[in-house]
């Protein structure tokens, strides 16, 4: 099953500093693959290069990069004739649901992935919004969290370890 977000993409041609565009788009990853799609209709398609972590074929089968943004604000992917920049926060483009009205799935459409940092002597730990905290060995295993954590968050925690360990080529 593929993990899908919402998120904000800028595009830039490659080697530009100006964006050509701006806005929401969905991010899918799937062992691996990944999927942008923009806001004008644009489906980007990456294929993993088993042989080089972060990096992908584009479906012509040029190369592409994937770069990590500092914070875990996001994700860069470098193509031949563009750069996508994928920001976890969708702001300014936020589709919060208009005052009085309800979406019954805007909680969890909107939740901003949990970030992983490295702490000392290689332990991973898995951030979310709030005080939750999950923390694994230098080889992924889990082995404790905070009292704020719930069992699907340490679930997720796990999922997100090991997608982090793969792609990282760990």
């Amino acid at each position: 099953m593929a993990d899908t977000v919402d998120a904000r993409c800028d595009v830039f041609p490659a080697g530009d500093d100006k964006a050509t565009s701006s806005g929401l788009c969905t991010f899918s990853q799937r062992q691996g693959f990944v999927s942008i799609q923009l806001k004008g209709g644009q489906t980007i398609e990456l294929k993993p290069n088993e042989s080089t972590p972060n990096a992908f074929f584009d479906e012509r089968g040029e190369p592409a990069k994937r770069e990590m943004l500092e914070a875990n604000r996001g994700q860069v992917y470098r193509l031949e004739k563009q750069s996508i920049f994928v920001f976890w926060d969708t702001a300014p483009y936020s589709k919060a649901a208009p005052s009085g009205s309800s979406a019954p799935d805007s909680g969890a459409s909107m939740a901003k992935p949990p970030e992983i940092v490295t702490l000392l002597l290689g332990i991973r730990q898995v951030k979310f919004d709030g005080a939750c905290r999950v923390n694994f060995n230098k080889s992924g295993k889990y082995f404790s969290k905070t009292s704020a954590c719930d069992a699907a968050q340490v679930s997720v925690a796990e999922d997100a370890i090991r997608r982090y360990f793969r792609e990282q080529g760990l």
